[in-house]
């Protein structure tokens, strides 16, 4: 049970992977262990071929693969271009076009010779049984005797195959991908986050790797997956969604408090909070994660709340004619108990996540790591930024009303005389 053990899944695999060793002759060897996050590898792209970058595919990923072994804490690097079965191919040879044989007559005599050929059909009983003609077994069993395969010519004479096609001993591919009609292989890596990151090595092959095997293989294209592909869809969202929310909390604010400077003052406590959630992360020594930008996302809708409180009951103040200053003083010395019990009550239903031991509950502390600590840390400074920047909205505010009075005073003293006159 990962909660009875001091070591992680992943710790316990890279020892497994270490004590294993390099296994001669292994088409695939995989030690996997469960982590939180997106799906796919932390290391995945595809290289793309159209007609004229397929003969070049294999080496460009071969060299990708060794790229990949030099960087640390890089392991299980792979390919799904697995090799298929031994085959013979056959191509024409141009002198065998004159003796009217095409490469239709040599498939048709090949697979004749080792399937058979139908030449009747028997009736038993009530079942019909084909009668196939075909070599023997003892001549087709060696390499030998293909090549020695017999072809009728168009003047009724027989040639070996040998002499009317080139004959390969290839290996063919057990299944080829594509994306887009190009021809596809994808290479995978993962990486042991103690010692390497999967982003920087990312980045590394972005700028100083792959442009270069891109323009040393013309028609070898790159396409990226995995983990990196998931994690920039759900930022892109992500980041739409946060901004859809932000105008929509600014709007519901306009409305409320009826001014389109108050809500930004309200709003403006959200980049603190984001702050404090940071230093939660490297407090608990946590790494930032997808689920804590989640954390963070969530967050801003929180932070704002303590915001709201003391910027509601300034306004009540000065409505029920309390001075500017003394309704800036109250307001801090009469919220800050529910303020408090706000952040308190916040922090105290997460602490539960925070101190949970099972696998389970493990992809969700960062998100509750960024809620709680930010949370605290915007609390410390709201009781002392709104009530500032609230301060300086009455500043300008105040300044607006005078500049307006001292234009309509004179215009006002032009108006008498006017009149008087």
């Amino acid at each position: 049970d990962p909660a009875l053990r001091s070591y992680r899944s992943d710790q316990i695999s890279a020892a497994w992977r270490e004590e294993v060793g390099d296994i001669p002759g292994v088409e695939a060897l995989t030690f996997g262990a469960s982590f939180s996050g997106p799906g796919g590898s932390p290391i995945e792209f595809r290289l793309t071929a159209n007609r004229d970058g397929i003969p070049h595919l294999t080496e460009a990923i071969e060299r990708c693969k060794a790229k990949l072994a030099e960087y640390p804490g890089v392991f299980d690097i792979a390919d799904d271009s697995s090799p298929g079965k031994w085959e013979f191919r056959i191509r024409m040879k141009e002198r065998a076009l004159a003796t009217g044989v095409s490469a239709a007559d040599l498939a048709e005599t090949v697979r004749a010779t080792y399937y058979g050929q139908e030449v009747m059909r028997l009736q038993r009983g009530r079942h019909e049984v084909r009668l196939m003609v075909r070599y023997p077994r003892e001549d087709r069993q060696s390499i030998a005797e293909f090549r020695d395969l017999r072809i009728r010519t168009d003047d009724g004479s027989e040639r070996p195959l040998s002499e009317l096609a080139q004959i390969e001993v290839v290996r063919g591919y057990s299944k080829i991908n594509r994306i887009d009609q190009q021809r596809c292989i994808t290479i995978t890596a993962d990486v042991e986050e103690s010692s390497g990151n999967a982003r920087e090595v990312v980045t590394d092959l972005k700028e100083s790797f792959l442009p270069q095997v891109l323009a040393d293989y013309p028609g070898v294209r790159v396409r990226w997956g995995g983990q990196q592909e998931q994690e920039s869809q759900s930022f892109q969202s992500m980041f739409a969604g946060f901004g859809v929310a932000l105008l929509a909390m600014f709007v519901l604010l306009a409305f409320e408090f009826k001014s389109y400077i108050q809500p930004l003052i309200i709003l403006i406590i959200i980049p603190f909070g984001l702050v404090g959630a940071i230093v939660g992360h490297a407090l608990l020594g946590l790494p930032l994660t997808i689920f804590s930008i989640f954390g963070l996302v969530a967050l801003s809708g929180i932070v704002i709340n303590d915001s709201i409180v003391l910027v509601d009951f300034i306004n009540h103040l000065r409505t029920s004619g309390v001075s500017d200053s003394d309704a800036l003083l109250q307001a801090g010395q009469r919220r800050f108990r529910p303020v408090l019990l706000t952040t308190l009550t916040t922090v105290g239903g997460l602490t539960p996540i925070l101190l949970e031991k099972s696998f389970q509950a493990q992809m969700l502390i960062p998100m509750a790591t960024s809620v709680a600590f930010g949370e605290i840390f915007a609390t410390i400074l709201v009781l002392f930024l709104v009530p500032v920047l609230y301060s300086y909205y009455l500043k300008i505010a105040n300044y607006s009303l005078f500049l307006s009075q001292e234009i309509e005073s004179p215009i006002q003293s032009v108006d008498h005389q006017m009149v008087k006159s």
